[in-house]
């Protein structure tokens, strides 16, 4: 997780207005919406490039009647970034990011083993990192108009 000032100020931000774990979820939804393909049920990798920017990789790995999970990732010239692992429930109309490496895979496996108030608010952290992706995305001109399906 990159901690920047920005994103700190941020993170301030959320917790200083209360917004809760859910409200994130529900915007990050709406941010997504905004983000991603409309004919995403015809393939499963997708790839978006702006003017200046690397080219952006989402990756359809599940899709349920009330869920999809997919992969968000940046491909550049010499280096791919760790995916982002979100899912969404179309149902609640909420986006959650599940795990963004392969530490926090295996932590979030562990489940009830490890320290629930540390869990939540990794969890928390995570979502408001994912909330502030989304919104950079948005800026840099990435949208729903501008991918290609890959396969």
């Amino acid at each position: 997780m990159i901690l920047t000032e920005h994103y700190l100020t941020h993170r301030k931000y959320v917790r200083r207005h209360n917004i809760s774990l859910m409200q994130l979820h529900e915007y990050n939804h709406r941010l997504l919406l905004a983000l991603l393909p409309d004919d995403a049920a015809q393939a499963t990798v997708f790839h978006s490039t702006s003017a200046t920017q690397a080219t952006l990789q989402i990756t359809i790995r599940n899709r349920f009647k009330y869920t999809t999970e997919l992969a968000m990732s940046m491909l550049f010239d010499d280096a791919v970034s760790d995916a982002l692992v979100i899912r969404i429930y179309h149902d609640a109309q909420l986006a959650e990011l599940v795990y963004s490496n392969e530490f926090e895979k295996q932590y979030r496996q562990l489940g009830g083993q490890v320290d629930p108030g540390n869990q939540a608010s990794l969890r928390y952290s995570q979502n408001c990192f994912f909330n502030k992706w989304l919104i950079y995305l948005l800026e840099k001109g990435y949208r729903k108009d501008a991918w290609t399906a890959v396969k």
